[in-house]
């Protein structure tokens, strides 16, 4: 079709679309700045350019698209909501709340947007105003695993109870291959005394990513507990072992020190660097469990809920964790 008729925008444009559907983000970036210089005014190839750029990471020109989707179609709620999100990965928290702000006054019945907002405020430590945003989007899409998952999220960093645990099973029902859920509910499993639900649950969520490394290290550490082999060895020959959180792997294998670890995880971006530290503290955590070194465990647990991110699971881990021993923060 390009070949018959090159200066018709909606062919660039469509077969954008299509490779954005199998996620060549590349080609799809290409097609839309086709489709753009043919007719700068359309604002779909701008908005689905944002979404190609913001799927690579590149978050500066998805804003600029965004931007620019906004300035042609000032009503466009998803526009702000999606720059937003773009807001929240270069940890602009402040303009990305306001961006999902504008999209609800635009849009009321936009439940993404109130449950990216709910994220916000989880992400501050306000529980209560997140699970109120996550239940008004759950009355608009109640078929939205996500946010059910989310607002466990907020349950399980607000009172790691049975709440949050119904919201992981209502995902799960609704989207049996989203890994995380299963992760989540399997630390709530693991730190109430629910070995055998925990595994089960680390076991599918590794099934689902077996490369991703820390379902591998959670499994581990839930086999361990439950006085079993770990498998984590195994596993690493499916992990990019050339990655962080390789250290914290090789850590957990005893091949590394934990300060040793500490020194792999320096980093040219603070952020990442801190989240690094953070993810050590946590898994020597555990490591000093298994060893049966308690108070040092406490220290470290304490140290992790301290510092940590709150987006972190591991974050919501050492909060369960103190729980389960009976200890304050």
């Amino acid at each position: 079709m390009i070949s018959l008729d090159p200066n018709d925008e909606s062919i660039w444009y469509n077969r954008g679309v299509a490779w954005s559907g199998k996620s060549d983000n590349d080609r799809a970036i290409a097609d839309y700045d086709k489709a753009i210089s043919l007719d700068p005014k359309d604002p779909k190839a701008y908005f689905n350019r944002g979404i190609a750029w913001a799927s690579k990471g590149d978050n500066d020109p998805a804003i600029a698209d965004y931007d620019q989707v906004i300035k042609l179609d000032p009503k466009q709620a998803l526009a702000y909501n999606n720059r937003g999100l773009a807001w929240v990965a270069k940890e602009n928290d402040v303009r990305a709340f306001a961006d999902y702000s504008h999209a609800i006054d635009i849009d009321p019945t936009l439940a993404i947007a109130y449950s990216n907002r709910g994220f916000l405020w989880n992400k501050r430590g306000e529980y209560d105003r997140a699970i109120d945003e996550y239940d008004r989007a759950i009355g608009l899409d109640p078929k939205n695993a996500r946010i059910y998952h989310n607002r466990g999220i907020a349950w399980m960093e607000k009172a790691g109870d049975g709440r949050a645990i119904a919201d992981f099973d209502q995902a799960i029902l609704l989207d049996p291959n989203y890994p995380y859920s299963y992760s989540n509910r399997g630390v709530l499993y693991f730190y109430s005394g629910s070995l055998a639900k925990a595994q089960a649950d680390f076991e599918k969520a590794a099934a689902l990513r077996p490369d991703y490394a820390y379902f591998a290290i959670w499994l581990d550490i839930v086999e361990r507990r439950n006085g079993a082999a770990g498998h984590l060895r195994k596993a690493a020959s499916k992990l990019d072992m050339t990655k962080w959180p390789a250290p914290v792997v090789r850590m957990l294998l005893s091949e590394k020190t934990p300060t040793a670890t500490l020194n792999d995880a320096d980093d040219s971006d603070p952020t990442k660097k801190h989240g690094k530290f953070c993810e050590i503290g946590f898994y020597n955590a555990e490591l000093s469990r298994l060893k049966g070194q308690r108070d040092h465990a406490l220290w470290l647990y304490r140290h992790t809920v301290s510092h940590c991110p709150k987006s972190f699971i591991e974050y919501r881990a050492a909060n369960a964790a103190l729980r389960e021993l009976g200890v304050s923060p």
